[in-house]
Order: structure tokens, then sequence, then C-alpha cells
């Protein structure tokens, strides 16, 4: 799952991602895109013409981009850190397991790297997410795809901002799928809290939106979803999508 996600600005073209410790001395890169010690990564990265994201993960990831690193760290702290080797930007996650960990770290550009994702415990088993035909999100690596339930996998598709209608159909169809599964004593409170869930990530995307206007697309959702069981969800999910994007980007004004 998504624990972390940072923007992170560079004057030195380097990420270092480990033990919150400074290290005794930092490793020349020396033109490589990764250099790995007992405790920490140096991974090229671009400086100076834009932020640098670094995503950290649990358990479970997106497939993309270059795996540079799958091996171990020491991590005496039980505390993983990144940011830039000069300490002025960076962020920190505790799990309290010290001791060596086991992690995956890929990158979008070996060498100039603008986004950064690193995995704690990484799986190695591919999944598709539940998405609307012809509207495919990314493969996610899990540990275990039959203990991924439902609010997981929720929290997989809305873990990215982009291509927003495939994960917003996604989230939709998903949310109307799995209505008929839960408790029925719960099933109204569990379709709010899912709703719920998408109109957060509707404000992630969609920054000017208010704390009301992003309550009101949630109602909407929650509404169409509370009707008439749809005879083509896909078709159904991609019609809500569409018409929430409208009005969060301004169209209903």
């Amino acid at each position: 799952m998504l624990v972390g996600s940072a923007d992170i600005p560079l004057n030195h073209p380097v990420i270092r991602v480990g033990s919150a410790e400074i290290p005794d001395d930092v490793l020349a890169l020396q033109g490589r895109a990764l250099v790995a010690g007992a405790r920490h990564l140096h991974i090229a990265a671009r400086a100076q013409v834009g932020l640098v994201r670094v995503r950290l993960w649990n358990g479970a990831s997106p497939v993309e981009g270059t795996v540079i690193f799958d091996g171990s760290l020491r991590l005496d702290g039980g505390v993983v850190c990144a940011g830039d080797v000069l300490g002025i930007s960076s962020f920190k996650y505790g799990f309290d397991v010290p001791g060596n960990q086991r992690m995956l770290v890929s990158v979008d550009d070996p060498g100039s790297a603008s986004r950064v994702d690193v995995v704690i415990d990484p799986g190695m088993q591919e999944v598709s997410l539940t998405a609307c035909r012809n509207h495919a999100l990314p493969l996610f690596r899990v540990v275990d795809s039959s203990s991924l339930d439902s609010t997981d996998e929720l929290g997989l598709i809305l873990s990215a901002h982009n291509i927003p209608l495939r994960r917003l159909a996604a989230a939709v169809k998903l949310v109307s799928l799995v209505a008929g599964k839960d408790d029925a004593a719960r099933r109204s409170v569990m379709m709010e809290f899912r709703v719920r869930m998408i109109g957060e990530w509707l404000r992630w995307i969609s920054p000017i939106l208010t704390e009301g206007e992003t309550s009101s697309l949630s109602s909407f959702i929650l509404e169409r979803l509370q009707g008439e069981a749809p005879v083509d969800v896909d078709s159904f999910a991609i019609e809500i999508s569409s018409e929430v994007l409208r009005r969060a980007a301004g169209g209903n004004s």
C-alpha cells in the first residue's frame, strides 16, 4: 500500500534512501544510476529543473519503471528515510522492525530519475485491478493476491492521480460490485466510507475543490450507486465518472 509520498527539490542530483542516520561518507555515483551501501542507497536523479517524486510503498506497488535495486538494507532504528543528500528536504516512515529490511526500488529514468518508487517487503505476484473495459489500469505487485480485500484494492486504484477517468471509473465500478457482498447491516456504511475515499482522491487531483464541492460530488456518486442496479456496470461507471470529472473541472458552473 502507499504509505508516503513527497515531491523533493534537488540542488545535488542524488536521492538518498535508507536509514535515518547520516552516513559516514557519501559514495560517489560516478555515472551509475545507483550505488548501494549496507544502510543507504544513493540514486541518480534530476536536479534544479523540477521536483523529484518519491513514493514509499509497503507490500504492494505498481509495476512501473525500471527496477534498479532488489535487496536488503540495515535499518537499525526501524525507520526508512528518503530525501536529498544535503539534508534539506526528506521524509521518514517508521515500521518498528529494526534490522535488515528487503526493499525494491524502481525509477522512471535510470541515471536521471524524476520518479522513485521504494517498496518495503515487496511482493512479486502481479495482479490486475478492477477496471472498466478498454480502460485498463497498471499492474500491481502484491505479496498475496488472496489477502487483497476490496478496500485495499480501492486504495491501490486511487493511489495516483494520472489517468483520472480510468481510475475513477474503476473505483465506481468496484464500489458498485462489492456493495452486494457486504453484510446487509453494514452495506450503507461501507458504501459511504468507500465513496469518501473517492471524494478525498478527487480533492487530490482537483486542488481547487472546496470541502463543500467535494461533498456534493460524493453525494452525486452515492445517489447513483444507491439507485437501481445497472445492466452494464462498465458503461454506468464511465458515465458517472465522466460527469464527476466535468463538474470537478468547473463544468457545472
